[in-house]
């Protein structure tokens, strides 16, 4: 895409002639690298325009916005325009099988991008802090809320304590709950759920360690002690989530593996346990006993 259409645009090219040299400079990137753009950190753009960080917030709010992270749900938005409020790309004339393939290649591409984006350091240390922890909580609202419960499913098989909460009062209780050395996995793609951000503050006052996956320069990633930043690849202020909520799915399976990898062979006994007792609840499926 180069130039892009809707209003964000529109308001870029009308006021780029009244701007300073290096807002313009900014200006001019975005209009030929949106989708580029919007998965970028503040740093990023800015050092790929050649300018600093204020320069690029004075941008933002030169075209109306009220800072970054709104300027990239705005271009998001504007880059969507005319789609299909089902899907980002997908219009009403799309046969069935244009539908998955439009699907199966965002979902590929965004992958994709969470795997060149991502910072494994800020993982790593995430998987440190899970692999020592005595108890792990997980919170998460709406559709992050179910990559929560997800998340429970998946850590609870790593022989500690896991609770997942999707209920606000049981976030705050939980959050209030937690000691040093605990942890506490927020799921927030907007980074903006007033439940998720009040239980991780809880967390923190604390001393336990918050884990947040979500995006860059919001307020769930500077309030966690570490943040799992995805990039931004669709607006779920207008759109129902999918891929966001598919990378969120991905970093789960990461961290759990990670975490089992941490502990090594002294979990494996345990894991082969549950493998064999869920044996049990299957048709034809042979028990521990006949196996021997």
């Amino acid at each position: 895409m180069n130039g892009g259409e809707g209003p964000v645009f529109e308001r870029i090219h009308a006021l780029r002639g009244q701007m300073r040299r290096s807002e313009a400079k900014v200006a001019n990137y975005v209009l030929a690298h949106p989708q580029a753009a919007i998965s970028m950190s503040i740093s990023t753009l800015a050092g790929q325009c050649g300018v600093s960080e204020p320069t690029v917030l004075r941008f933002c709010r030169a075209i109306g916005c009220e800072g970054f992270q709104d300027f990239k749900l705005t271009l998001a938005q504007s880059i969507a325009i005319g789609a299909s409020y089902i899907r980002q790309g997908i219009t009403p004339e799309d046969s069935l099988a244009t539908v998955a393939t439009k699907i199966c290649d965002q979902t590929i591409a965004a992958v994709t991008e969470l795997k060149t984006r991502m910072s494994w350091t800020e993982v790593e240390r995430a998987v440190d802090v899970l692999a020592a922890a005595p108890r792990i909580e997980i919170q998460g609202v709406g559709a992050s809320g179910a990559v929560a419960l997800d998340a429970q499913n998946k850590l609870f098989r790593l022989n500690v304590p896991v609770t997942a909460s999707v209920d606000p009062h049981m976030q705050i209780m939980s959050a209030a709950s937690l000691v040093a050395g605990d942890v506490l996995i927020s799921f927030s793609y907007s980074g903006r759920a007033r439940e998720i951000i009040t239980a991780a503050r809880m967390a923190r006052q604390r001393g336990a360690s918050v884990i947040a996956v979500t995006t860059a320069d919001t307020p769930v990633a500077r309030t966690a002690s570490h943040p799992i930043c995805l990039p931004v690849i669709e607006d779920t202020e207008h759109y129902t989530p999918m891929t966001s909520r598919l990378l969120q799915l991905v970093v789960v399976d990461i961290l759990e593996i990670g975490v089992a990898l941490r502990r090594g062979p002294a979990l494996y006994p345990h894991l082969r346990r549950l493998k064999d007792a869920l044996n049990l609840v299957r048709l034809d499926a042979p028990t521990p006993k006949e196996q021997e």
